[in-house]
């Protein structure tokens, strides 16, 4: 759609629409000099916090305004907390991203809570700072985490140079969380049926190891792995030529030449080889 569609659909202006599109808020590209915006991109942004006032909105986490004492002197603070009471804290019942969530910046406990707001608590953010002697002196946002079972963890980032606190940052970071908890499904369902896969090769290896077993205490020492292969090479090549030797038959499949004795395992490439 165009910016005037794109703008009547999510109730801003055509210069917003096009702000965005710039930032890359919204997935969109350049045809003769327009923009085209993609329309599942948009409602992914109108849903994650094109409100008026995004932080009264929040309905499970809310800010408030305190005082603290520092160096002597008394200074504002915002505090993030849960409206339904769940404490801050590592364990069942408790919500570790808001174990350290006092700010003194009324932008920066924005910034959280509206992340906090729009994405599953597995998920955390931090601001990552450049260290000394690195090519690269930007500062990100970075995010991390994943649902429970997920094989894959998500470890993504956005710039943060310039206003950090910006809630379109934000969004930024929630839209990567977004795609990476979609998908999430299909990666534990795959890594469950590889797990089942995993789980019958091991107990056929298992078993095919006690076979193994028992043929040796009743047989001895068996055939090595090179007599094996020099058997099966020997055989197909009976198959194809006809040539070959035969005052000694024995098996003629893997399973079967694997559980000869090491001694049958040499007659029988005798045999096979004419050498007789």
């Amino acid at each position: 759609m165009n910016t005037t569609a794109a703008a009547t659909e999510a109730q801003v202006t055509a210069a917003t629409i096009r702000t965005w599109c710039r930032k890359g808020v919204i997935a969109a590209t350049k045809q003769a000099g327009r923009w085209i915006i993609d329309s599942v991109s948009l409602a992914h942004r109108i849903a994650i916090g094109q409100r008026r006032d995004r932080v009264t909105a929040q309905t499970t986490y809310r800010i408030e305004q305190g005082t603290t004492v520092k160096y002597g002197e008394e200074r504002t603070t915002w505090t993030i907390v849960r409206t339904d009471g769940t404490p801050a804290g590592y364990g069942p019942n408790k919500d570790a991203r808001i174990w350290d969530a006092t700010f003194s910046s009324k932008a920066a406990a924005e910034f959280y809570a509206h992340f906090y707001e729009n994405t599953p608590s597995h998920y955390r953010i931090e601001r990552t700072i450049p260290r000394a002697g690195r090519m690269d002196r930007s500062t990100y946002w970075r995010v991390t985490g994943s649902l429970d079972a997920d094989p894959r963890n998500l470890d993504d980032k956005v710039n943060a140079d310039a206003d950090p606190y910006s809630l379109d940052k934000a969004d930024k970071l929630i839209q990567r969380v977004s795609l990476h908890a979609k998908g999430a499904e299909e990666r534990i369902a795959k890594k469950a049926d590889q797990d089942a896969i995993n789980a019958a090769e091991a107990a056929v290896r298992e078993a095919r190891e006690a076979q193994l077993a028992e043929a040796r205490r009743l047989k001895g020492p068996l055939a090595t792995a090179r007599q094996v292969d020099f058997i099966l090479q020997l055989l197909e090549r009976r198959e194809y030529t006809g040539e070959g030797g035969g005052f000694f038959y024995g098996p003629t499949d893997r399973a079967g030449i694997e559980e000869m004795s090491k001694r049958d395992a040499s007659t029988y490439i005798t045999s096979l080889k004419g050498d007789y």
